[in-house]
């Protein structure tokens, strides 16, 4: 009889680890893993996250304590009856696990014996039980790190598809009707080149690149650069034409008058002067590009979100060029002049803007599974230097010799015409805001699209800075003096926004 009872506690205890290997090996990674974690529950977390917990190995029974993909983690081992012994049985690794597992035992004061460590991913431990006739000491309390940031380096590339704001000049080619004349008060004139919001406005492309490196969990370092290609307006005649169809000019006020008038470039019976022929060509560019180094530091973070404190160094170029050339050839002597006598003006006004400053902002992450949503908002403050340049030209000739020559076109700042050079400093500032939504498609790679904007303060523009008021008779042979009125430099805005189609690699 007690044979046969003997037999059937065994029997009942070989049923029970039946049972229980069954109902973990049914699990498969849907049980509530909680209740494995020594010390307090888990902390609520998004895969990829950092989450620390203050662990107390003090328990003889120790299961892993990790956070991430089911098909990463190490399901716990269930036990029946007590165990004893110095350290928890652990399943052994599964085939082409990626985690390297390497084992170590110790009994030192303060190590809590066996643990496994898995890279560094994730870190398990147990406590030395008994094996150590109880030298293991105190175990002590240390944050275990479950997660470590997926990526230590980032690199993104983006297509900007950019729209930069419509920039104003007085009007610089005008024409009218076939015996009218090309000035700004004779009706039927319209202008060819200039006028208000009349230049750029239109979708410009370009690149922007970031990139950089994490130097712990909460700094990092970073660079970013952008270009957008030059946006160009412009305008040409095509070649000589003679005033048959249209008349064209260049418009200004006439201080002699004092009224609107035009130098003729081709024109065909205008009461009041002699027929011309002539060309024209005029066009307008603006380049914009920026240099950044920037540090930013963690400020929030939870499930699913982090907001971090940018501040570095901010560089900014913005060049606006303008242009304007023009040849007239008499064809006509009725009231003056020689036919073939020509008149050759050009002008070329040139702007550049040089930003040195610092920058501030923040920049904040929301994670949704594969999805991510990120803003960034920042103020650039510092110092804009402005620089303006006016030269031209202005040339006669007349029997097919040249017979004077003026430096300086139409179009110049300051009293002389002369070749002109000004630079300035200013204090300005320009804010910045960029929204983007990305989605991970490859563990490493994802794709965005976003909106930028930026605004600069103070800018020195081209169109803004010419001046169109000068004696008209100084057009004479030989030129002479415009005897323009004075002028002064004017600031103005700039924006510039639009699509970004972008490439995000961490690696």
């Amino acid at each position: 009889m007690e044979t046969k009872k003997t037999t059937k506690w065994k029997l009942l205890a070989l049923a029970a680890m039946l049972s229980a290997g069954s109902a973990s090996a049914a699990d498969q990674g849907n049980s509530n893993i909680n209740q494995y974690y020594t010390g307090a529950a888990p902390v609520t977390a998004e895969e990829g996250e950092i989450v620390y917990d203050d662990v107390d190995y003090s328990a003889d029974n120790m299961a892993a304590s990790f956070y991430g993909d089911e098909a990463q983690s190490l399901q716990p081992v269930a036990f029946v009856g007590d165990h004893q012994g110095s350290s928890v049985p652990t399943p052994a690794p599964m085939m082409d696990d990626p985690y390297a597992m390497s084992t170590g035992s110790g009994c030192s004061t303060g190590d809590c014996g066996n643990s496994y460590d898995m890279g560094s991913s994730y870190e398990m431990a147990s406590s030395c039980g008994s094996s150590c006739g109880g030298n293991c000491g105190k175990c002590r309390k240390r944050p275990i790190r479950k997660m470590m940031q997926k990526h230590d380096m980032w690199m993104t590339a983006e297509a900007l598809l950019w729209f930069t704001q419509a920039r104003s000049t007085t009007p610089l080619i005008t024409q009218n009707a076939a015996g009218a004349a090309p000035e700004l008060d004779v009706p039927g004139t319209t202008t060819v080149f200039g006028g208000d919001e009349s230049l750029g406005g239109d979708l410009s492309a370009g690149f922007r690149l970031d990139f950089g490196k994490n130097l712990s969990d909460d700094f990092g370092v970073g660079g970013r650069f952008w270009w957008l290609s030059e946006s160009s307006e412009s305008a040409s005649s095509g070649g000589i034409v003679n005033g048959a169809a249209n008349s064209f000019g260049r418009p200004f006020y006439d201080t002699n008058i004092p009224s609107d008038n035009s130098i003729l470039i081709a024109n065909t019976g205008v009461a009041g002067s002699d027929d011309f022929e002539g060309s024209f060509s005029a066009e307008s560019s603006l380049d914009i590009y920026a240099a950044e180094a920037y540090a930013r530091m963690k400020m929030l973070s939870g499930s699913g979100f982090r907001t971090d404190l940018i501040g570095g160094f901010s560089h900014f170029g913005i060049d606006d060029t303008l242009s304007v050339n023009s040849t007239s050839i008499q064809t006509t002597d009725a009231l003056g002049g020689l036919v073939g006598d020509r008149t050759d003006i050009s002008d070329l006004i040139e702007t550049e803007n040089r930003f040195f400053g610092g920058q501030i902002g923040f920049e904040s992450q929301i994670n949704r599974g594969k999805w991510s949503f990120k803003t960034l908002t920042k103020v650039h403050l510092g110092n804009m230097e402005q620089i303006y340049r006016g030269t031209g030209l202005r040339t006669f000739t007349t029997g097919g010799v040249p017979a004077d020559s003026t430096n300086g076109g139409v179009l110049a700042l300051g009293d002389t015409f002369n070749t002109t050079a000004l630079d300035e400093d200013k204090f300005t500032f320009a804010p910045e805001a960029n929204v983007k939504l990305a989605y991970q498609f490859r563990p490493n790679v994802s794709m965005s699209v976003g909106y930028s904007f930026i605004y600069w303060d103070d800018v020195l523009l081209a169109g803004d800075n010419i001046n169109n008021v000068y004696n008209g008779d100084a057009i004479t042979s030989p030129p002479a003096a415009l005897a323009q009125p004075a002028s002064e430099r004017k600031d103005s805005s700039l924006y510039t926004h639009g699509i970004d189609l972008g490439c995000v690699i961490d690696f």
